[in-house]
């Protein structure tokens, strides 16, 4: 029995290093120490001004002499489902790890709603005053080594994981003392007080636990220097201290009880071969009870739990595919004159005009809160307004079933509408005509301006490229079964000064972040050229606030699926446990049954009604939960069936030893 103690003695220190693993991991290489001037940036008055934020923090930096460090998430490659996190530092240059530095260009382009670190001789106050004078809005990011440990624990069922793997740790201590009873009490004949005895057992536990703990402990050390772990050893050494106080309390309980569990009056007995202990079975039978209930409990959680991660992270996984796309957001302007609107109105007229010569994108959706239906209203409804080169990106399904293209610079505009909506196309069209001043626009520049509609199949769902998207609740960032509005620079009657109305609709584009392009340098070059590089205020990736999220859930993830596979593991050795424990108290018992021909359910029926009877419970309680007959019914089964199975493989190994049994060997 030694040899099992030290066994599961070593399983429980490789869960507790499997643990400092994943909380390692679960910090990451990117990982900083928080203070009281750690943020959670999460906006800015007058919308997000990427440029002006840069420029903020970076002069106040470097003005106080100090650092500030922006943890961000970046994509790795075009299309691809995998996140890099990175980092930026801002003012006095401080070290970083290899491969966490972030570009300049990779900075520019990430959304500021990320983690922001002052880092040197720094005043609260003054950071905080430096924020509202420039409208940047923020959370306190009031970690600690505890509380970072205790998020952790209390993410994913990781703190009912410990509690289970104690537990086992517990019974299997309990079991193996009671198996050490014939030594214990020829010690006490012999002069070893009850003290010493279970002084020399907690000894050989610690040695057996902290002989794979320390080598573990190292291996990680090792893994963390290889992968520029940097900042992380000081607050991992401390969760493995905490866990390893875990386990020494276990072990000094588990001590206690072997103490307290022979005395005077049980040597006799135990030198007979007579091992039984009422104490230490009702104790097991408790925990027993305990360890399977919660058991069964954190493993319906944590199926809830992988499921709805599954959900997100394949809803967040469509913001992955295909290519990078930038949009632009604007900087705030106050005091703008009439004349001076419409030059920029112009300007951004010309701008999108050069986007569209360069493979850009039109896509503006603000529909999130409409209804399916609510397709009159054009910038806010179920209306999805695009470009024709988002056809050639994104497929759109005609009534008959072919893929929908139209002309790249044509003069009419095309209206997508579903067939449930087509009966009321003619409403439709005069209400966008408004919306879009075409008429007015025909008037001032002597074209015709055309707006026909197609008709397109019901229940197609269309990619918006819209970070508002995340922030309504929609993660997969698609519009479902929208009116599509194909506009080009001509169908608005062109890029005349004189269309003033018309143009004003493509700043407003521009400022709902719905002008998109595939390369920065484009962005770049086309605000030069039209003279609007004044007006934004920064270049974001698409994908920034998306991977952000995704990073998150993948990660919860992962380390969901390692927590239920442990769990198993643990139920697994506590049932072997549990059931050493009925064959010890039990042995001689059942040897002599053996050998007068009993039949197997006839030794084992009141242990398999009492294993039974638990199960029984263990549904009842997970059908309180869950209300799910079919998991219920398939956890009366499995436990069931695996404990005959395990009671039968234990029975043939007792077997083999029925002498040895009935003489208390």
């Amino acid at each position: 029995m030694n040899k099992v103690r030290r066994i599961v003695i070593g399983i429980i220190s490789s869960i507790c290093l499997i643990l400092i693993f994943a909380f390692v991991r679960s910090l990451g290489s990117t990982y900083i120490e928080t203070s009281h001037v750690s943020y959670e940036i999460s906006g800015m008055t007058n919308g997000v001004n990427a440029d002006k934020f840069n420029r903020v923090i970076q002069n106040y930096t470097q003005s106080h002499n100090i650092s500030a460090i922006k943890v961000f998430n970046v994509p790795m490659v075009d299309g691809g489902n995998t996140t890099s996190t990175k980092m930026y530092v801002y003012g006095k240059p401080l070290s970083l790890p290899t491969g966490t530095v972030a570009t300049k260009s990779q900075l520019l382009t990430s959304d500021i709603r990320y983690p922001l670190y002052f880092i040197g001789k720094t005043n609260q106050a003054s950071i905080e005053k430096m924020f509202a004078r420039n409208g940047i809005h923020y959370t306190h990011i009031n970690e600690s080594w505890n509380w970072n440990i205790w998020n952790f624990l209390n993410t994913n069922q990781i703190f009912s994981l410990l509690v289970l793997a104690f537990l086992v740790m517990g019974i299997v201590l309990i079991l193996a003392n009671l198996t050490d009873l014939k030594k214990a009490n020829i010690r006490r004949l012999l002069g070893m007080s009850n003290f010493d005895d279970a002084c020399d057992s907690f000894l050989d536990d610690q040695a057996a636990f902290l002989s794979i703990y320390l080598v573990g402990l190292t291996a990680i050390a090792g893994y963390m220097w290889f992968a520029h772990y940097t900042r992380i050893y000081r607050i991992m050494l401390y969760f493995a201290g905490f866990l390893y106080l875990l386990a020494l309390i276990v072990s000094l309980i588990a001590a206690i009880i072997r103490a307290k569990s022979h005395s005077e009056k049980t040597i006799t007995a135990a030198i007979k071969g007579n091992s039984k202990s009422k104490l230490s079975f009702y104790i097991n039978m408790v925990i027993k009870v305990v360890v399977e209930v919660f058991a069964c409990t954190a493993f319906v959680a944590l199926l809830g739990t992988i499921q709805q991660e599954r959900q997100l992270n394949q809803q967040l996984s469509s913001w992955t595919q295909g290519k990078n796309y930038y949009t632009m957001n604007l900087a705030p302007l106050t005091g703008t004159e009439s004349t001076e609107s419409n030059q920029e109105n112009h300007n951004t007229a010309l701008f999108f005009k050069y986007l569209e010569n360069h493979h850009g994108m039109l896509v503006n959706y603000g529909g999130w809160d409409a209804g399916k239906s609510d397709v009159m209203d054009m910038f806010n409804g179920n209306v999805l307004t695009v470009n024709a080169e988002y056809l050639k990106v994104n497929q759109v399904v005609a009534s008959n079933g072919h893929q929908l293209s139209v002309p790249a610079k044509s003069k009419t505009t095309y209206v997508l509408i579903p067939a449930s909506d087509y009966a009321n196309r003619r409403a439709i069209l005069k209400n966008y005509r408004d919306y879009l001043y075409l008429n007015n626009a025909q008037a001032k520049t002597g074209q015709s301006l055309p707006i026909k509609a197609i008709k397109i199949k019901n229940h197609q769902q269309f990619f918006t490229y819209s970070a508002d998207a995340l922030d309504m609740g929609y993660y997969d960032g698609y519009a479902q079964d929208p009116v599509i509005v194909v506009l080009s620079s001509e169908s608005l009657g062109g890029t005349s000064k004189r269309n003033v109305d018309a143009n004003s609709v493509w700043t407003t584009y521009l400022s709902n972040q719905a002008f998109l392009s595939p390369n920065v340098a484009t962005i770049k070059h086309g605000l030069n050229k039209t003279h609007l590089t004044r007006t934004i205020g920064g270049i974001v990736n698409t994908k920034s606030r998306a991977l952000k999220e995704l990073s998150k859930i993948q990660n919860s993830l992962h380390l969901s699926v390692t927590v239920i596979l442990i769990s198993l593991m643990i139920i697994m050795i506590e049932n072997i446990a549990f059931n050493r424990i009925y064959f010890n108290n039990n042995r001689k018992k059942i040897a002599i049954r053996r050998l007068l021909g009993t039949r197997f359910t006839t030794i084992y029926g009141p242990f398999l009604a009492l294993t039974f009877a638990l199960s029984v419970l263990e549904a009842v309680i997970v059908w309180l939960i869950t209300k799910n007959t079919v998991i219920v019914t398939a956890l009366l089964i499995t436990s069931n069936i695996g404990e005959g199975l395990l009671l039968v493989i234990q029975n043939n190994s007792l077997n083999k030893h029925v002498a040895k049994t009935i003489k208390g060997e």
